[in-house]
């Protein structure tokens, strides 16, 4: 016999209403088991024990109502003797039918699929205020946060936004503000995770000419190249999957070597994330070798060579490095990297007011001898405001201050 149509959805937009779903036990049964399957946290696991259970129960639409024994049989498929208290709620009485039912399968794959996304959806939000609070957002509340999530990424989509399935990416390192995924350059997947992390960092990584095909374009070298196994393409990901370093490696007979590490924009990544950068060289080390991403960014290779391995030398933060004249020949192509120094070498600060003034005011400290040599040397309005503002008796040249200095000068 053909079943009935699925029952319509009885409940607010808003609120857990009771349904009597003969099958409840068994249906949260098969949520709590899948959730094991998967490996979901406590936490989520309890969020769909309740939330998605009691939502599932009273509002999921896909739900058989049965008004006889019939139709019992019908949904489970099997020639069983119904349970005595389902025969009762189903027995007409004196008054008319019986009691309202509704059978619930627990393998309904529209069912298995919104839980799927729901929980995709929180996941993505580890990290966040969501997190904290996960207990107390119905089901209801997932579902609309889901769904204009969906909505935005439609309308990024169109503007060349791809999403992420996380399907080619493999985890590497664990750093301190996040995970280092490598690219796989075999899945299927890997052009749309590229085109993802372009549109969020605003590079060309994955810049295809072809936005439906991915193909062509800048995207379509670094593609072929992760393909061939040419070049290893790696990214930084903190919670809610948003990228913040770029990472390729060419490969080469003698080894890896960094091709190129970038932030957003194509600019150095930023402080923040050298450390994991720094712990990323550590792990997989590529080639001890000079490059100017790296040491925008403030990391370097400070060369140890032995007559045992000529190449020995360790990856480091610019201002751990031991050697000066490395330092200076690092620091005369970054400027920039002068904030970084608590107390900046006298000789960086020299190499500084030769090459560099206007950076000075980079710099945390002054030595004095500097102070007093810019003070002589520079326009009063090329001076940074601190300098501007010290006073001259702090400012001095081989113990003698800058005021008796001056007042030598005059005589």
């Amino acid at each position: 016999m053909p079943l009935p149509a699925p029952a319509p959805n009885p409940s607010p937009a808003n609120a857990y209403l009771p349904r009597d779903v003969v099958n409840a036990p068994e249906v949260k049964a098969a949520i709590t088991r899948r959730s094991t399957e998967r490996g979901d946290e406590p936490d989520m696991q309890a969020w769909l024990r309740n939330h998605f259970f009691r939502w599932a129960i009273g509002s999921f639409e896909h739900v058989v109502p049965l008004r006889s024994i019939a139709d019992y049989q019908a949904v489970t498929g099997t020639g069983d003797p119904v349970p005595e208290w389902l025969a009762r709620l189903l027995r007409p009485s004196a008054a008319g039918a019986g009691k309202d039912c509704w059978y619930l399968d627990p393998e309904h794959l529209l069912l298995i699929e919104r839980e799927r996304v729901l929980v995709e959806f929180l996941r993505s939000r580890r990290g966040t205020r969501l997190e904290q609070k996960l207990q107390r957002i119905n089901c209801f509340m997932a579902l609309t946060m889901w769904e204009q999530e969906h909505q935005r990424m439609q309308s990024r989509r169109s503007k060349g936004w791809v999403p992420s399935s996380g399907l080619a990416l493999r985890e590497v390192l664990r750093t301190p503000n996040g995970v280092i995924f490598e690219f796989d350059g075999r899945h299927a997947a890997l052009r749309e995770e590229m085109a993802y992390e372009s549109y969020h960092m605003q590079h060309c990584l994955g810049q295809f000419a072809s936005l439906k095909k991915l193909s062509g374009g800048y995207g379509e070298q670094y593609a072929q190249a992760a393909q061939d196994g040419r070049l290893r393409l790696f990214t930084l990901r903190s919670a809610g999957n948003m990228p913040h370093v770029t990472i390729s490696l060419a490969v080469h007979p003698d080894g890896l070597r960094v091709d190129q590490i970038k932030g957003k924009q194509n600019r150095h990544p930023i402080r923040k994330y050298a450390d994991d950068v720094l712990q990323f060289l550590r792990t997989v080390a590529p080639r001890g070798e000079r490059h100017p991403d790296c040491e925008g960014m403030g990391l370097v290779f400070e060369p140890r060579a032995t007559a045992q391995d000529p190449s020995a030398g360790q990856w480091k933060f610019v201002t751990e490095v031991g050697d000066a004249n490395y330092l200076l020949s690092v620091m005369s192509a970054n400027f920039h990297l002068a904030e970084h120094f608590e107390q900046p070498p006298a000789v960086l600060q020299w190499l500084l007011l030769r090459i560099a003034p206007g950076e000075l005011a980079r710099l945390r400290q002054i030595d004095p001898g500097v102070a007093a040599a810019a003070r002589l040397t520079l326009p009063h309005d090329a001076l940074p405001a601190a300098l501007r503002e010290m006073p001259a008796g702090a400012c001095e040249i081989e113990g003698i201050s800058l005021d008796l200095v001056r007042k030598g000068a005059a005589c």
